[in-house]
């Protein structure tokens, strides 16, 4: 009769203890893996931390507002030229970075000076008949004065000659009576009759006199009037003369192009040689300031208001926040200001949501190195609620939520003990 021996004692560390570590000890079964504690408490957590993660998720959409139909925007300007020509230099590339008062195209300018020369010899003449003008104007004046000089001797003349008449005529009729008394002689009384007819006569020769140089006198001021008129009509026409030579040099400035804003080139279509046109698009200005246009549902302004703290991201740029604020709200959807504005009247009428323009003002400025421009697409998140009672309802329920996930795992741990027993 053979003898069996027992099986030699396995370690506490032995590959077949840790086999069996997870069966029971009644019938040797391996344990389910929804009773094992460890991953009851794994789970438990995982839950939580699910709850915490939903609670601020419904927290966020409480309290904020969002959309992805949103998009960077800039004052783009058009650079074109006011004069035509040809392009002696480019003074910018694609994509340059330029500051205000910068060179940027040069148009050939010989037409622009030549015009210039030619309005400042217009000016010259203009101010040299100008002058003439003035001094036939002077001359004018002096004549004047002389007339009117001669005038007032005729009429001092006249006052004389018409003091002498009366002085005769009133001795003739006191010699009228002498001589009929025999005062005085006939001869005395003829002498005295013929001193006022000559009187007279030199009197209304006076008169003619002072007639003529009135006359005179009144065609040397229409005369004089004009020269000051023709004097008047020169001014003018310098004055005209120089907006001229202003407007040629003007237009001689036209002819370089500087930048009006500080800005980046973009869409650059000129190169030294070309002919441009007036009005033609060079290339284009986009100002550092930027902005946000985000088209919300119009059932999202609810709590929407100037002024409210935001949040934008960029697509190309997802790790990076930039901080802004609501500007205004646009007075109106983006389809009443269409092309073609939708027309309801008419027809069936299905209700669709509309979209509203907010302009959305980035309170910072983004990092050199990153380049933002018109076009590139945003997510600005709105703050329109300060959501304090919202918070606690959300921890209030997100607490007892937590409270029976651990209470059931402890449960669920419990009863796992016990069945092994």
């Amino acid at each position: 009769m053979s003898v069996v021996e027992a099986p030699p004692e396995e370690s506490k560390t032995s590959p077949r203890r840790e086999r069996y570590a997870n069966t029971t000890p009644a019938t040797g079964e391996k344990r389910p893996l929804l009773k094992r504690p460890g991953v009851i408490i794994g789970a438990a957590a995982l839950v939580v931390v699910g709850i915490v993660y939903a609670a601020f998720v419904l927290f966020h959409s409480f309290t904020h507002e969002s959309t992805d139909d949103a998009f960077i925007d800039a004052h783009i300007i058009a650079i074109a030229p006011k004069i035509a020509g040809r392009v002696e230099k480019v003074y910018v590339n694609d994509n340059q970075m330029v500051k205000k008062g910068d060179p940027l195209v040069e148009i050939d300018p010989a037409d622009a000076e030549a015009v210039v020369a030619q309005k400042r010899a217009s000016l010259d003449v203009a101010k040299a008949h100008a002058r003439n003008a003035r001094m036939s104007a002077e001359q004018a004046d002096a004549h004047l004065e002389t007339l009117r000089a001669g005038y007032e001797a005729a009429g001092a003349n006249a006052a004389a000659a018409a003091a002498d008449t009366a002085k005769l005529k009133g001795d003739l009729q006191r010699n009228t009576e002498l001589v009929k008394s025999g005062a005085i002689s006939r001869q005395d009384y003829e002498h005295s009759a013929i001193d006022t007819t000559a009187s007279q006569s030199n009197l209304n020769s006076k008169k003619k006199q002072m007639d003529a140089a009135a006359a005179y006198l009144k065609e040397s001021e229409k005369q004089a009037q004009a020269t000051h008129s023709q004097a008047d009509a020169a001014t003018a026409e310098v004055s005209e003369a120089e907006a001229s030579e202003r407007q040629a040099e003007l237009q001689l400035s036209y002819s370089k192009l500087t930048a009006p804003e500080d800005g980046r080139v973009t869409m650059k279509a000129v190169e030294p040689g070309a002919y441009v046109q007036i009005g033609q698009n060079l290339f284009a200005l986009v100002t550092p300031q930027l902005w946000v246009t985000a088209n919300f549902k119009e059932t999202q302004l609810t709590e929407m208001q100037p002024g409210q703290i935001t949040t934008v991201t960029v697509d190309a740029y997802p790790g990076r926040a930039l901080r802004a604020h609501v500007d205004s709200i646009q007075a109106g959807s983006g389809a009443r200001f269409s092309l073609l504005p939708p027309e309801n009247a008419t027809g069936n009428y299905v209700k669709v949501v509309q979209r509203v323009p907010v302009k959305i003002v980035l309170d910072e400025r983004p990092d050199v190195q990153r380049v933002l421009g018109p076009g590139m697409s945003a997510v600005p998140d709105v703050k329109v609620k300060s959501g304090l009672s919202t918070a606690v309802h959300v921890m209030i329920a997100a607490a007892i939520a937590i409270a029976m996930v651990v209470i059931g795992a402890a449960v669920w741990i419990g009863r796992s003990r016990a069945a092994r027993r």
